[in-house]
């Protein structure tokens, strides 16, 4: 990522295989029938080849308001947006604690992404059917080659400390991914570490070669996922992730080779606008998967769309001045061949050592403008205000973070525009299989719901329920042992890309149910009001398994759900909206009445 380093499920028709027939930086023939984005298909790319995306950002852009559209402007959720066009993939930061250690403990911007985060966000991607790919910074905040900050609650440990507890945070947060249902197929141990990682290495001591600790902390990670690996039995492969590759990953690759570091997956940050040629790219990756027999990997690849600005925040790249290639022009055409490009210079390296390219990852394509009223409440800018007292643990000043509440630096990268509508550089990931994408919700929607139901609970096995079969406004919903009454009873009427209405029997079907207040909030209660069509009234059930739904509320864009309240079991126990993680209290089965 650049600002702070300058240098569930959608329908998709989609090929058994990605193999086309591109050539390295050339177009072939572009198939009309298919190519969305104008890209040609690409070669050399195995059926598990990795298309994927880093969304670290979604659950604080949609609590800020943010919604996500397919190419023809119907609404959806972004997991079945990116899946109908192509992504199989998503990558997840994790940072240890990315909170102000003072009342009122506000986040430090860019997601605040914690292990919960992780968790909302990979259950998410895993019933959309994607795999996770999960990025530990070992910091608090950004971590690259300009600054890798110990965590706080390390801040005074010693090297043999660090060890343990990078392999602690590492085997414990997996562990809780894993057991929440999220399909971990990749860990990245630090990141962007370019000689240095939690304090120790070159930007502290001058040593770069990772000889004087970076080494030793980048294998006690690796021995935690080797150890989850074993207690789960998987193949969870381990990632090491550096950038400016042309100018120096053959010697980084060379470094942990001599410091014996048992690691499966050499990544790379890869800009094309920074860093080079992908034909370069191509080369270097090669040489490093056949020198060292380490399968490759792009984890951070974007480009441009537009110079303009969407919000008050200045962009990365606000000008042809800030780029120092421009092999591309700066459209959404010229985004696509970029993107292009870096899935088959990844790929040509299976040419030379088959199984090697596993694929590329686009960095914050959902990252659009929102009001700056929203960037330091939900964390949806690159850095809050308290940012900067993170960094003074370990400075006398203020250089890489914050101080005030800041924006987005990547509105013009994304591969939404600033209306959070799907651009024809998206369906590159499908495009370069020559895969037909899905790019209406009317086509990911097929199904309808319409009809009424009873609707239990597949945590409590308890039933939605109108309490004492209210017909007033404001009468509470709950679940309640199953009676066949009414109030009991639910009609969904379809309102749209995905959404229904839920009419309540204990009204005689005149009112619905709805988010009290219109809150976006966790804990929001849910009751029953008389019908508005406002968003607060509108729900997406979304199936996760057979026969098994999450209700998803459309005031948070899908990022929330219906739960039951403090996962309880009893008889009258609340319901309420909270995030969307994919607990069994947050899963429903639909009854048919009849």
């Amino acid at each position: 990522m650049k600002k702070v380093f300058v240098g569930f499920l959608a329908m998709v028709t989609a090929l058994s295989t990605c193999i086309g027939w591109g050539n390295l930086g050339k177009a072939d023939s572009v198939d009309a029938a298919t190519s969305i984005s104008g890209v040609s298909t690409v070669s050399n790319m195995p059926t598990d080849f990795a298309r994927g995306v880093d969304i670290s950002e979604v659950i604080a852009l949609e609590n800020s308001g943010a919604s996500y559209k397919y190419l023809d402007g119907s609404s959806g959720d972004i997991f079945d947006i990116l899946s109908g066009a192509g992504v199989n993939y998503v990558r997840i930061r994790i940072w240890n604690n990315p909170y102000d250690s003072s009342s009122p403990y506000k986040g430090y911007g860019a997601g605040n992404c914690d292990l919960y985060n992780a968790k909302v966000l990979g259950k998410r991607a895993t019933d959309a059917g994607m795999k996770v790919y999960i990025d530990f910074h070992y910091s608090d905040f950004w971590a690259d080659p300009e600054k890798q900050f110990a965590p706080k609650a390390w801040s005074d440990y010693s090297l043999a400390y660090k060890k343990d507890a990078v392999y602690n945070f590492t085997y414990d947060s997996l562990k809780e991914l894993l057991n929440s249902g999220v399909n971990v197929g990749m860990v990245q141990i630090g990141n962007e570490t370019n000689g240095s990682m939690a304090g120790v290495g070159g930007l502290y001591d001058s040593t770069w070669d990772l000889s004087s600790g970076v080494a030793a902390l980048m294998q006690q990670g690796c021995y935690a996922v080797d150890d989850i690996n074993s207690a789960y039995s998987l193949s969870i492969l381990k990632v090491l992730h550096f950038t400016d590759l042309l100018e120096n990953g053959k010697w980084y690759a060379q470094c942990l080779n001599e410091q014996g570091v048992d690691y499966d997956v050499f990544a790379t940050s890869f800009y094309p606008m920074w860093h080079g040629s992908t034909d370069d790219l191509a080369s270097t990756l090669t040489y490093i998967a056949k020198t060292y027999n380490k399968r490759v990997l792009v984890a951070e690849t974007a480009y441009p769309y537009t110079y303009t600005n969407y919000d008050s925040e200045g962009n990365n790249v606000g000008s042809s001045s800030a780029m120092n290639y421009a092999n591309y022009s700066v459209s959404v055409s010229g985004q696509a061949k970029a993107l292009r490009d870096v899935f088959a210079a990844v790929a040509s390296v299976n040419s030379s050592k088959s199984g090697y390219g596993l694929g590329a990852f686009y960095w914050a394509p959902e990252w659009i403008a929102v009001s700056s009223s929203t960037w330091g409440t939900y964390g949806s800018g690159w850095a809050s205000s308290t940012s900067g007292n993170y960094e003074k643990l370990y400075s006398s000043s203020v250089n890489y973070y914050s101080t005030t509440d800041r924006g987005s630096s990547w509105d013009n990268m994304t591969l939404f525009d600033s209306n959070g509508q799907a651009m024809k550089s998206l369906y590159v990931f499908n495009d370069i299989c020559g895969a037909t994408s899905t790019t209406s919700s009317a086509s990911s929607n097929n199904s309808s719901l319409d009809g009424t139901y009873y609707i239990k609970s597949y945590y409590s096995g308890l039933y939605l329920d109108v309490v004492n079969g209210s017909s007033s406004n404001n009468a509470n919903i709950q679940q309640w042992t199953y009676n066949g009454c009414d109030a009991q009873k639910f009609k969904l009427v379809s309102a749209g890309d995905g959404y229904y209405y839920i009419y309540t029997g204990a009204s005689g079907y005149s009112k619905v149910i709805d988010v009290a207040g219109k809150s976006k909030a966790d804990g929001a209660n849910i009751l029953q009001y008389a019908y508005k069509g406002t968003t607060n009234q509108k729900f997406k059930p979304v199936e996760v398994s057979s026969g098994v739904y999450a209700i998803q509320t459309a005031i948070t864009s899908c990022g929330s759900c219906l739960d039951v309240y403090n996962w309880s079991t009893s008889a009258g126990g609340n319901i309420a909206q909270w995030t969307y993680w994919g607990g069994a209290c947050q899963l429903w089965y639909l009854e048919t009445t009849n």
